[in-house]
C-alpha cells in the first residue's frame, strides 16, 4: 500500500511537470524579420506578406509558414498561442492595436510604403481613367479623410494624392458596367478594410466605404462579391465583377497583367505579436 502511495506521488509530481511545461509560454521572441528563423508567423494567403516569407523560405531561412485564407484566423493564432508573430498590412493591423485593452502588440514595421490601388480588368481604360477621377474627387472634397479617420483613427490618406483642381467624373463613359450596377470583388475578412458586421450580413469597413462612394459619383448601385483574396483576380479575369477594391498592393506584375489606378492608401508590412505580460 506504502508503494502504490509512493508511485501515485510520483505520478502526480510528473504530471504536474508536464502541466506546467504546456502551460509555459514557448514563444519565440519577435522584434524583426530577421528574428523569424525556427519561428512560426502567420500570414494571410495571397498577400505581399505572403510572398515576402515564401521568398525567405527559399532563400534558406527556417521560418514555419502558417498560411489562412483570412485574417482574422491569423490574429486567432497569435492570441492562442499557437504562432509567435502575424506578417501584416499596417492599415490592417491598425485595427487590432487601436484598442488600449488590446492584447496584441506591434513589434516592427517596415521603412519603405505599399501602394494600394483599384484593380480594373486589362484594357479597360474608360472605367480606369473615371475611377481615377473619382478618387480624386474624394481626395479634393476630403470624403477620403473622413472615411480614413472612421476606419483607421488616423489619416493615413495624408500625402498619398496632392489633388488642387476639382475633377470631373463623367458616368458615360463608365460603359462597360451593366444593368445600372458597379459590381466590386473583395475579401470580406480584412477588417477595417472590408469586412462584416456582428450578424455577418452587413458589409463595412475603409473599402466598402470608399466602393460606396465612387458608386455615388458614377450614379449606380454597388454590389459587392465576397470571394477569398486569392482568387479574387480569377474572378476579375472572368468578368464575374467590374473592379477588385480590396487593399491590392500594386505590383510590377498586376500592373502588368491589369489596369491599376495611382495608389489610394499606403501601407507598410507590420510584425505583430501578442502583448508582453
Amino acid at each position: 500500500m506504502k508503494m502504490k502511495k509512493i508511485l501515485a506521488a510520483v505520478l502526480a509530481g510528473v504530471m504536474a511537470l508536464s502541466a506546467t511545461a504546456c502551460s509555459s509560454s514557448s514563444t519565440k521572441k519577435i522584434e524583426s524579420p530577421d528574428d523569424f528563423a525556427g519561428a512560426k508567423v502567420s500570414v494571410q494567403t495571397g498577400t505581399t506578406a505572403h510572398d515576402a516569407l515564401q521568398k525567405m523560405q527559399e532563400e534558406g531561412v527556417d521560418v514555419e509558414i502558417l498560411p489562412y485564407e483570412k485574417i482574422t484566423q491569423c490574429f486567432d493564432d497569435v492570441s492562442l498561442g499557437r504562432a509567435d508573430a502575424v506578417y501584416v498590412d499596417s492599415v490592417v493591423a491598425a485595427y487590432y492595436l487601436a484598442d488600449d485593452d488590446s492584447k496584441f502588440q506591434s513589434v516592427w514595421k517596415s521603412d519603405e510604403g505599399e501602394p494600394m490601388g483599384v484593380c480594373i480588368k486589362k484594357g479597360n481604360t474608360d472605367l480606369l481613367e473615371q475611377t481615377e477621377n473619382a478618387i480624386n474627387t474624394l481626395y479634393y472634397n476630403g470624403k477620403i479623410s473622413e472615411l480614413a479617420m472612421k476606419h483607421f483613427g488616423t489619416d493615413v490618406t495624408e500625402g498619398v494624392r496632392n489633388v488642387t483642381e476639382e475633377p470631373t467624373v463623367d458616368p458615360s463613359k463608365v460603359k462597360t458596367v451593366k444593368d445600372g450596377v458597379l459590381t466590386i470583388g473583395f475579401e470580406a475578412g480584412y477588417p477595417p478594410l472590408e469586412y462584416t458586421d456582428d450578424s455577418g450580413l452587413v458589409y463595412q469597413g475603409f473599402d466598402v466605404d470608399m466602393a460606396e462612394e465612387i458608386g455615388k459619383l458614377f450614379g449606380l448601385e454597388v454590389e459587392f462579391v465576397n470571394t477569398s483574396f486569392d482568387g479574387v483576380f480569377a474572378g476579375l479575369d472572368k468578368g464575374q465583377y467590374d473592379m477588385i477594391i480590396a487593399g491590392v498592393p500594386i505590383t510590377p506584375e498586376r500592373q502588368e497583367a491589369y489596369e491599376m489606378t495611382e495608389p489610394y492608401l499606403s501601407n507598410q508590412l507590420v510584425i505583430v505579436t501578442k502583448k508582453d505580460a
